[in-house]
């Protein structure tokens, strides 16, 4: 049996491989932030499909830093007997689904939220054309404890355990990066002080849920000035290790292009429909602004396996378990990744909206890579739609 197929454990959790679908923004909600029937059918189809565990798609801790009417939330207990159907329905299956709890940030634009746009540090955001509100000491008490509580509501929803979302320049992440991050107070400057949010969620969760598994996820660089890097993020990896973090998934970027996932070339088509097709009026400016958008979005080399040597270099300096996500999409890679001790486990994204059966595929043979074609429209499809593979049509 190839090393992708082994059994093992992450505190407790039981897996039957080592690929996991990692985290996928659904928006399979109702507007409360209740999970919806879809929701359900398509973990079930993952199940089915063979995946080893499911990541959740962000689930909100507060309303505050909601990013969509159709995210899923975990702030009210009202919630709790939503999510238990699916993680029985799930159980039948041996597949644990894991419940990943964020709260947006700057990068919101405010609708769903309340008109909200907290973050560490005041910041104008290119994807909203406005700039964030920063967040007072009362308000960053306020978040602690609501990513408190909404790990406590997890456990009682009977999910397996949760990920703090602390990646791709959401709100955790925003105080992590120096590049986001510029308060002068203990919330910023030193790495303790920008690590100081998630050392205070740990240190409560653990009090209220025990060995309850929390895992996190986090950018071992964003490309930003003054950012994140390969340095900063072994340190950062060892403090969510002290902090009592179960495991660790490393990923990159912070809502800067096509940084957080890649694509062989940026995606004009897909980009105008979401962002501009309702602004735009004549033909003559709807070519100016598709001119326009691959000289303004950056995309970053290379497309494939990008965060494997980020993952090699933290593994080698912590002793819990690392995740790798990041175009992952042959077989034979995942194996060596595993093998050569460079990662625990992988987990992706993109490749299970077109075949949620993709691990099945693998381990009976039918075939070694996922047929994703990197064409990102899933990524800005969603902002209008509930996720899904457009294979390189423009999201309609």
């Amino acid at each position: 049996m190839k090393e992708a197929f082994t059994k093992s454990t992450i505190a407790g959790i039981e897996l039957n491989n080592r690929i996991i679908r990692s985290a996928t923004f659904e928006k399979l909600s109702d507007r409360e932030g209740r999970p919806t029937d879809k929701l359900s059918d398509m973990y079930l189809r993952l199940a089915k499909g063979g995946v080893g565990a499911i990541i959740t798609g962000l689930i909100g801790v507060q309303r505050n830093g909601r990013s969509s009417f159709k995210m899923c939330m975990m702030d009210r207990d009202d919630f709790i007997d939503d999510y238990k159907k699916i993680n029985t329905m799930l159980g039948a299956y041996g597949v644990p689904l894991i419940a990943q709890l964020a709260h947006g940030g700057g990068q919101i634009d405010g609708s769903a939220s309340g008109g909200f746009n907290l973050a560490p540090s005041k910041k104008h955001y290119v994807s909203t054309n406005k700039y964030s509100q920063v967040l007072s000491e009362e308000d960053i008490w306020e978040i602690i404890n609501s990513f408190i509580n909404a790990i406590e509501r997890a456990e009682k929803a009977g999910f397996a355990g949760v990920q703090i979302h602390a990646a791709h320049g959401y709100l955790l992440s925003e105080f992590l990066s120096g590049g986001l991050n510029t308060r002068k107070d203990r919330w910023g400057g030193s790495v303790e002080n920008r690590f100081r949010i998630v050392s205070e969620i740990m240190k409560g969760a653990r009090e209220r849920v025990g060995s309850y598994p929390i895992l996190a996820k986090f950018s071992a660089y964003d490309n930003l000035k003054n950012g994140i890097r390969a340095d900063e993020a072994v340190r950062l990896a060892l403090m969510f290790q002290e902090a009592g973090v179960d495991a660790l998934e490393v990923s990159c970027g912070a809502n800067d292009g096509l940084s957080t996932i890649r694509a062989p070339k940026v995606p004009v088509d897909a980009i105008f429909a979401a962002k501009f097709s309702a602004k735009t009026g004549s033909g003559i400016m709807k070519s100016i602004v598709k001119k326009i958008i691959p000289l303004k979005v950056k995309r970053y080399k290379p497309v494939y396996n990008y965060n494997v040597a980020a993952a090699a270099e933290i593994k080698q300096n912590i002793s819990i378990p690392v995740i790798v996500v990041g175009g992952i999409r042959n077989i034979n890679d995942i194996n060596s990744i595993i093998s050569e001790k460079k990662a625990d486990y992988v987990s992706m994204c993109r490749p299970f909206l077109i075949e949620p059966d993709l691990v099945n595929k693998f381990k009976e043979g039918k075939q070694d890579s996922s047929k994703c074609i990197e064409c990102c429209h899933c990524m800005f499809g969603v902002e209008d739609k509930s996720v899904r593979c457009y294979y390189g049509k423009t999201p309609a």
